[in-house]
């Protein structure tokens, strides 16, 4: 029993129980569009964002950089406005803002470098100083060295601020605290900015910067909006002349979830129109309407089969609903028209009909498989959602659809109409024009592998970022080195081997990094022996020597450095995280040692993302296996990489299975080639136009490429099918009502705002109306004659 064979036994079957049938169809939609209002929607565009492989290594660790994943509030004063004005401004904001959205604030009265500081790494010192540092010491404290550095001591206790440091001058007479200042300059994560009572105060004193910590994660649009809400309310009460600005990626998560819940209603609406219009004009009867209550309640039970599979289901996924719609009507489209022209028996008909309509959506669904092997679970979602969706509405087509039609009288009979042999050939004349300039400009198709260009991003929160920038610096901006380790002790080894590395590459004025200050605990032994070595030798006896000639000189009591000689005799303590938070400095620890997603420890580098300290931290880091480098420049760059292989993987991925397919059902070359070409001429045509106006490829035209390929097969098919096997059944009349179903659903994509969705829906409208006339007018031409 062949294909059609059984199709008809099926119809003949189910003919006899129509009232069950009927009833479990009810059962299943109605249980579909229960699940579908308890789904759990993802607002957001982490669906479209990899989950695994280097590449999603590089986004988890770039989510995780110092201010990205806190909320930013800057404060700027109007002219006349100082920086107490600021700080009292930022103290009475941070009373008003709700604890439970706002409960730590990093930048505060309690917080920042405090008095103890300097005297507590003064202290540590031996256990921070490296030979290099000893090596500069020694340099510095030569034969004219000491008597200059006491020199100037001994200015400072002559002036007023004599007594205030006569303390610190005993303890540290030759100004060895220098080098803890050096090296506390390689935590100055906002540079340029200066602290004043514990707040962030920019270069020209009028804006001051808040770095707020939340519960609410980036991806919660809900939460963000509620997190936004209270921060626009206690902004209200801040005085005259200062205003508050938010910039998280909280504000960019309530905008594109807002612009997709806006976005599904108007396309489900819009293509729900455009299908009403669509009767109007070319089916006219009312039993027509169960043609397209078809795909709608479809569309339902494959958002609740991808919600079973992965928990919760992107929006972006449901907006693609628009486009199921387009394809799932197609089905019932060719059996409504086989059975309108048929003037036969029904089971027949719907039994000639079901091969190439079949095949075409096996073709379709075997095109969105490849989409499984996607490292986006969005474009996994997609291919789950147009599974389901379109092999029920094959189902729902062929074994539903046919018992709640009737047969029309309309003439079955086969006539051929000769056509001139000069307008076949000015068609394919035409085609062929048009098929090499689409592959002449689809050279110059770019790549975009930006994840910014694939949401929504609010002019005002543009300028917010770029306002930003301009009085902080980049905050958010610079390239990353993540020192990896199961515990703190391994991370911060690894960071202290890049930093040597990398300052042996480039002067290190522009890194910012823990390692200086917090060396592992056996570096941090290994420096407290030179140290000892150090003093104890002859470089250290002569440098002890000079300060005591020196201060005789300068008339100091002999026991007047007693200090500074108890300490250098003294055990100086290990440094810890724990010990530079207790010194004020628990910010930049937590900002830059950090517990990651994955369980492990990651101790942060920053260095300038430009091509000069990116190549010296490839080599640095070349043989440190546990450091990774990552900058948003080589992010991009590797995204746009990833989405040209997965274009050219997926296009031969559903190209060769389509091939198969097709193949199988005519095992005739020529046949063969002739079902293609609405395919290839669909590809060339929307590579063409999008390399002749300057469109990039990005993560969803490789979704709109596999569409094209799946539909325009489909139509290929039919239109083989007409020409050479005389399939009549007012088959061009169903080829050109599918395609506009499918552009109507593509059309309503084009008015989304979101980028996403606009993207696949403008590539895809270009595919498609290329696919369209290439079926209707070009295969017909080719064959010579068409059959009515």
């Amino acid at each position: 029993m062949n294909l059609s064979e059984l199709v008809s036994a099926a119809y003949y079957r189910l003919e006899r129980r129509r009232a069950l049938l009927f009833l479990a169809v009810i059962a299943l939609l109605g249980s579909g569009l229960f699940g579908f209002r308890h789904l759990h929607l993802q607002e957001n565009i982490a669906a479209m964002l990899p989950d695994g492989g280097e590449v999603a290594e590089s986004f988890r660790l770039l989510r995780q950089a110092p201010f990205a994943r806190k909320v930013l509030i800057s404060l700027e004063g109007d002219q006349g406005r100082n920086a107490d004005d600021l700080i009292r401004a930022a103290d009475a904001l941070k009373t008003r803002l709700d604890p439970a959205l706002f409960p730590v604030f990093v930048g505060g009265s309690d917080s920042g470098p405090g008095p103890k500081l300097l005297p507590y790494l003064v202290t540590a010192l031996p256990s921070l100083v490296t030979e290099k540092d000893l090596n500069a010491l020694k340099e510095r404290l030569d034969g004219a060295g000491v008597k200059k550095t006491l020199d100037e001591s001994y200015r400072q206790l002559l002036g007023p601020e004599g007594i205030a440091l006569k303390g610190i001058i005993r303890g540290d007479p030759l100004g060895l605290h220098r080098i803890a200042l050096q090296k506390l300059r390689f935590l100055n994560l906002v540079p340029g900015a200066r602290f004043n009572h514990g707040h962030l105060i920019s270069p020209d004193g009028r804006s001051l910067l808040i770095a707020a910590e939340t519960p609410v994660p980036i991806t919660d649009s809900a939460g963000g909006e509620r997190l936004l809400a209270a921060f626009d309310q206690a902004r209200q009460g801040l005085p005259a002349g200062i205003r508050a600005t938010l910039v998280s990626g909280h504000r960019y998560t309530v905008a594109n979830a807002a612009a997709i819940r806006g976005d599904l209603w108007l396309i489900l609406g819009c293509s729900s129109v455009g299908l009403a219009l669509l009767f109007v004009l070319f089916l006219r009867s009312w039993r027509a309407v169960f043609v397209f209550l078809a795909p709608v309640s479809v569309v339902f039970v494959a958002a609740v089969a991808v919600g079973a599979v992965y928990g919760e289901v992107s929006a972006v996924t449901i907006g693609f609903g628009a486009v199921l719609l387009g394809i799932a009507v197609d089905f019932g489209l060719h059996v409504y028209f086989a059975l309108r022209n048929g003037g036969g028996d029904a089971g027949l008909i719907v039994g000639e009909v079901s091969r190439p309509v079949v095949f075409g959506a096996l073709t379709t669904v075997g095109a969105f498989a490849v989409l499984l092997c996607s490292q986006l679970p969005g474009q996994r979602q997609l291919a789950v959602f147009s599974i389901v969706g379109i092999s029920l509405a094959l189902l729902l087509a062929l074994l539903v659809l046919p018992h709640l039609l009737r047969v029309g009288q309309g003439n079955n009979r086969a006539r051929s109409l000769k056509k001139s042999s000069g307008m076949r050939l000015l068609v394919v004349v035409l085609w062929l024009a048009v098929v090499g300039l689409g592959g002449w400009q689809a050279r110059r198709v770019t790549v975009n592998g930006d994840l910014g260009a694939m949401g929504l991003i609010p002019a005002e929160l543009a300028a917010d970022e770029s306002r930003l920038r301009q009085t902080w610096g980049e905050v958010r901006g610079r390239a990353m080195i993540w020192s990896l380790g199961n515990a703190p002790e391994q991370a911060l080894a690894v960071a202290g081997q890049g930093f040597e590395r990398l300052g042996a590459e480039r002067e290190p004025a522009g890194i910012v990094s823990l390692a200086p200050l917090l060396p592992a605990l056996s570096r941090q032994e290994e420096n407290r022996r030179r140290w000892a070595g150090f003093w104890s030798g002859a470089d250290g006896a002569r440098i002890l020597a000079d300060l005591d000639k020196e201060a005789a000189a300068l008339g100091f009591a002999p026991a007047a450095f007693a200090p500074f000689r108890d300490t250098l005799s003294r055990e100086a303590p290990a440094v810890t995280p724990d010990t530079l938070r207790e010194a004020g400095l628990g910010a930049a620890v937590d900002a830059l040692l950090t517990p990651l997603e994955d369980g492990r420890v990651g101790a942060l580098t920053l260095i300038p993302e430009t091509p000069e300290w990116l190549t010296a931290a490839d080599r640095a880091l070349a043989k440190i296996p546990r450091a990774r480098l990552v900058a948003q420049g080589r992010f991009r760059a590797a995204m746009g990489r990833a989405i040209q292989h997965d274009f050219f993987r997926f296009l031969a991925g559903a190209g060769g299975f389509v091939v198969l397919l097709v193949a199988l059902l005519f095992r005739h070359p020529g046949k063969v080639l002739a079902a293609l070409v609405p395919v290839a001429t669909g590809l060339l045509v929307m590579l063409g136009i999008m390399g002749y106006f300057g469109m990039a490829l990005n993560l969803f035209n490789i979704i709109a490429a596999i569409l094209v390929i799946g539909l325009g097969v489909d139509y290929g098919i039919f239109m083989v099918c007409r020409q050479s096997e005389g399939l009549n059944r007012a088959t061009e009349r169903a080829v050109l009502v599918s395609g506009l179903t499918t552009l109507a659903g593509f059309g309503a994509l084009v008015l989304a705002r979101h980028p996403a969705l606009h993207s696949i829906g403008l590539t895809v409208l270009l595919g498609i109306g290329a696919a369209i006339p290439t079926a209707l007018w070009v295969i017909p031409a080719f064959y010579g004659e068409q059959r009515r």
